[in-house]
């Protein structure tokens, strides 16, 4: 009797991609790919632990952060929606994150009765610190790109995204 793990997938399966293992195949791109996931979830645990948060925490605060910088002003009722969380779960949230010093509350210029919440100097500092490098060096490997190379790479990332997405099948564009 042999292992499971002895069993060699089917053709086709996930794993054994029906045009090979060589390295312009792809299966390469997948496993390619893979890594980089595998990297980005590295380095997001790692700025977790930085700033003491879980990752919903991490989440609003990028959230807050991006709109400061578009100049928009953020509600709960709008990070809820950002974060695909219920309203009593982004309360939990939000006080977890004021009790820490990640974020304020202010009353909403308009409607007093609404809050806006922002993120505060110390997670900007604390984001900064640990991403600031990082991004940078990512920033310089897309530098190093040509424009069409940049348009195949994001052309490349969308499909994907839609072909991981049940609704929607990927684009041939």
């Amino acid at each position: 009797m042999s292992s499971p793990a002895a069993a060699s997938p089917p053709p086709g399966s996930y794993w054994n991609g029906m045009d090979g293992e060589g390295p312009d195949s792809a299966t390469a791109v997948l496993k390619a790919v893979r890594d980089f996931r595998r990297v980005d979830v590295a380095m997001r645990r790692r700025t977790q632990a930085a700033l003491e948060v879980n990752e919903t925490d991490l989440l609003a605060i990028r959230h807050l952060i991006r709109a400061e910088r578009a100049g928009e002003s953020i509600g709960p009722t709008e990070l809820s929606a950002r974060l695909g969380i219920t309203s009593a779960a982004t309360a939990k949230l939000l006080s977890r994150l004021a009790s820490t010093g990640h974020i304020s509350r202010e009353p909403h210029a308009v409607d007093r009765r609404a809050q806006v919440v922002h993120a505060t100097p110390r997670a900007h500092r604390e984001v900064k610190r640990a991403l600031g490098g990082v991004h940078q060096r990512m920033i310089d490997v897309a530098d190093e790109l040509s424009v069409a190379d940049r348009r195949a790479v994001i052309r490349f990332l969308r499909n994907m995204g839609a072909a991981m997405t049940e609704d929607e099948p990927p684009s041939t564009s």
